[in-house]
């Protein structure tokens, strides 16, 4: 699978690579009682069934137990409103997941919970239970996720693989996000609406490759603060689609 890096990415993963601690001397991140569950809502402005998850993304968001981002897709632009937050990178996630779980399922709004279970953004019942769902899947696999300042310096601390884990192989990735976002929709089925956006992603970038056991990444902030967003998540991610194991967020001041 193609990696979904963007552009201006490359100089950030070269420094990640650069300043990753050994893993013998890298700190373990303290275990949480239950890992954060991530939620991925794949959104458009050019979709009239999309108001609703958008609004309830952001209400998820204030579970301290819950991890939020959205992707706006571009596949919709042609409808008569170019998303002013889409990308084709966004779309190609969506598709990359459709293919992991094999169902082809690409629509929206779509919610994809710990990377693994897709559900219909707006039905909050439905992310519910996907998320329990995914706990169980991932109980035994779930790896602790620390993100934290030092100074200048942003330091994501990755736990080691459970003993009984199977999964002792993943991509860190670094998704760089805004808050919030609120765009005044012009043409399209939306036309006339003002719409607000909780974490729109701005850029994805792999920084890193775990191997199961106990990691630490250092970053620059100063470089973190020109690339569009004040809010960072890290996923760790079998492959570029795959389970998460793990993820933490931390916002840009």
């Amino acid at each position: 699978m193609r990696p979904l890096i963007r552009s201006g990415a490359y100089a950030l993963l070269a420094l990640a690579m650069a300043s990753s601690s050994a893993p013998g001397r890298a700190e373990q991140p303290k275990a949480a009682g239950q890992k954060n569950a991530v939620i991925e809502l794949f959104t458009s402005q050019g979709c009239s069934s999309c108001p609703p998850a958008d609004a309830l993304l952001a209400e998820l968001g204030k579970r301290p137990d819950l991890v939020t981002l959205s992707y706006s897709v571009d596949y919709w632009n042609y409808l008569g409103w170019r998303d002013t937050l889409s990308s084709a990178a966004n779309s190609e996630r969506q598709r990359e997941y459709a293919r992991m779980r094999g169902d082809g399922r690409v629509y929206t709004p779509q919610v994809v919970v710990d990377g693994i279970i897709h559900a219909i953004g707006s039905d909050e019942r439905a992310i519910r239970e996907a998320v329990a769902a995914a706990q169980i899947r991932l109980k035994e696999v779930g790896v602790p996720v620390r993100m934290h300042a030092e100074g200048d310096t942003l330091v994501i601390g990755i736990g080691a693989a459970p003993d009984k884990s199977d999964k002792r192989s993943a991509t860190i990735w670094l998704a760089i996000a805004k808050e919030d976002a609120t765009v005044s929709i012009s043409r399209g089925e939306n036309r006339g609406r003002s719409l607000s956006y909780h974490h729109p992603v701005r850029e994805l970038t792999p920084v890193g490759m775990w191997q199961g056991d106990a990691m630490t990444l250092r970053l620059p902030l100063k470089d973190l603060k020109t690339m569009g967003g004040d809010c960072l998540v890290a996923l760790l991610q079998v492959e570029n689609a795959g389970a998460i194991l793990g993820a933490a967020e931390y916002e840009l001041l």
